[in-house]
């Protein structure tokens, strides 16, 4: 739950001694290191100046031709820059001007052709040195998690470390970004696509542990009516449950092949530990988001909460400006949060808070609005990247994969009104009386959802046939095995 002034707001680290003593040994680096380490830390005129002598042209003695291909990674950081600098500014979000800004494009660029060029998995231990230590260790941890699941999946072990290590440097030249520019979330953010293209690398690292052979899209008529009310310029707003870390992934991905696009269109209510925690930040990079503080998490620093209910207040405009313009799929977990296992290991979604869903209701009948409709949506995801068994402060969760199926699957349009089955027997005049019996009855469907998926996510279960009225969805081309 992230806002227009703190959502993601960290202090760039420095290319500090640890990228030095990583990087020392590359022979082959195109630039002198010290050149890439000065710039990074900004546009002070030694490091312009430094930049200016490395990046210059070198005149071959045999054929006293110019030699610019060692120039590629910088003239792409230049070339693919924003020409508006105070726009650039923003989506950086950083106050600098044009010219640091491109210099610290060049710098990034440099970073990531290195990162290219590294070799396995002691190239990604070299990398993993860049990130504070509690992060290195969990991001090892997982890039070993990641391969053993991966040799499931295809069931040769060469070509599980191949595809990982292939995964895992796209992650490490988004984090190599982010040390030396590191983003700052406004309250509605797009996906970034170029000149890293953050959506890509999110599909690629959860499509490659779903096993698209026990996955389940149930209801595929329904998803082309959602496509359907998006094209007549009408919202639509998903109200579903939350299971995993990479549930924005999801929708895209068992979507692609039977509805093509419709995962792009998806903008996700997202909370701030989506935006901040280090490991997670550049995958939401790639994700259409509205920036919210939880209520779990709004008094963790009770000093702030005053800041970041303001910083809701913004984004809920910024909502209902966009449900205006019309053409929105919202997604939207009423639960605050990711659903946990109960003592006996029973896994259900997480009850639903009334005044979630009660907002949603209210933006989709303010004046002006674009219709709105409002469908439960159920999501079995949760083994794929299983939360933590408790909610936590601290950023840094330890992470888990396991290669499972995944399902998804989507209601018909709640009738919100007065005479819907809801409200029957509700005393409508006691306003929290109405939004509990409407809450309670939304809660039901996406439970009543869920029940036919459930059983496609347990690690390791059987191929089961696809229930009633739901589709296998293939496996989409951008998974790269």
């Amino acid at each position: 739950t992230a806002s227009h002034s703190n959502c993601g707001r960290q202090p760039a680290p420095p290319f500090g001694r640890s990228l030095r003593t990583t990087m020392s040994s590359l022979a082959f680096s195109p630039l002198p290191l010290r050149v890439v380490l000065r710039s990074g830390r900004g546009a002070s005129g030694a490091g312009i100046r430094a930049s200016r002598t490395a990046f210059r042209p070198v005149r071959s003695p045999a054929s006293g031709k110019t030699r610019r291909a060692t120039l590629a990674p910088v003239r792409a950081a230049a070339d693919t820059a924003p020409t508006d600098t105070k726009k650039a500014a923003v989506v950086e979000g950083e106050t600098t001007s044009g010219a640091s800004l491109m210099l610290k494009r060049a710098v990034v660029a440099t970073a990531q052709f290195l990162i290219g060029l590294l070799p396995g998995r002691l190239g990604l231990t070299w990398l993993a040195g860049l990130l504070p230590s509690n992060v290195k260790s969990v991001f090892m941890n997982l890039v070993d998690m990641y391969t053993e699941q991966l040799e499931k999946a295809t069931g040769d072990r060469r070509k599980a470390e191949s595809v990982t290590y292939s995964v895992f440097r796209l992650m490490c030249k988004a984090y190599a970004e982010q040390l030396v520019i590191p983003y700052k979330f406004p309250p509605h953010h797009t996906a970034i696509r170029r000149p890293t293209d953050y959506y890509k690398m999110g599909q690629q690292y959860i499509g490659c542990m779903i096993d698209f052979n026990r996955s389940v899209l149930m209801y595929p008529e329904r998803w082309a009516k959602i496509k359907a009310d998006l094209d007549k310029g009408e919202n639509v707003i998903l109200l579903t449950n939350h299971q995993s870390e990479g549930d924005a992934a999801f929708i895209p991905l068992l979507t692609e092949n039977s509805h093509p696009g419709l995962g792009e269109q998806v903008t996700y209510i997202a909370g701030d530990r989506v935006v901040s925690d280090k490991l997670c930040k550049p995958f939401s990079m790639g994700r259409n988001l509205l920036c919210v503080h939880s209520k779990k998490h709004i008094m963790d620093d009770p000093s702030t909460r005053s800041e970041k209910m303001r910083d809701n207040v913004r984004t809920l405009k910024e909502m209902e400006a966009l449900l205006r313009k019309g053409g929105m799929l919202i997604w939207i977990a009423p639960s605050g949060g990711r659903d946990r296992r109960s003592p006996d290991g029973t896994l259900m979604p997480a009850n639903f808070d009334p005044a979630a869903v009660e907002m949603m209701v209210r933006l989709g009948k303010k004046k002006g609005v674009k219709p709105t409709h409002l469908l439960p949506m159920a999501m079995s995801t949760y083994d794929i990247m299983p939360p933590p068994e408790t909610t936590q402060k601290d950023l840094g969760e330890e992470r888990i994969v396991n290669y499972t199926g995944a399902g998804l699957s989507v209601g018909e349009d709640i009738d919100v009104s007065e005479n819907a089955p809801w409200a029957q027997g509700v005393d409508l005049g006691n306003r929290q009386a109405s939004a509990q019996a409407l809450c309670d009855y939304v809660y039901s469907q996406v439970c009543e959802l869920y029940k036919p998926i459930a059983s496609c996510n347990v690690p390791g279960g059987p191929v089961d046939p696809v229930p009633a009225n739901g589709i296998r969805p293939k496996k989409p081309s951008i998974i790269p095995y």
